[in-house]
């Protein structure tokens, strides 16, 4: 009976150490170098990229907000007077990239 807790008390160190490390790496990807992947979903988000809002011309891409830096925009930005709502499909990590789907 004590082999057996042993045995599952090292079974539950080894795959909370391995969960650990996964999420670790996911949130602070300088810390293992992953920096061009997403292995989750929640990090990946339309956000508009060329500084006009989505009344006038936004135009939206599918980013990984770990390496997503938004434009800083200038005072007068010209945008093209087309609503463009955000866009209806997901936004979702496959493979390592952030996709719409």
């Amino acid at each position: 009976m004590e082999k057996m807790i042993e045995k599952f008390y090292f079974i539950s160190i080894v795959l909370s150490c391995l969960i650990l490390g996964f999420v670790l790496g996911s949130y602070s990807p300088g810390l293992f170098n992953f920096t061009k992947k997403c292995y989750f979903s929640f990090v990946c988000s339309w956000e508009i990229t060329n500084c006009c809002p989505e009344t006038a011309g936004a135009k939206w891409e599918c980013v990984n907000l770990k390496l997503f830096k938004r434009t800083e925009c200038p005072e007068a930005v010209i945008c093209p007077q087309v609503i463009s709502p955000k866009p209806s499909k997901d936004c979702v990590c496959i493979e390592g990239s952030c996709v719409a789907e």
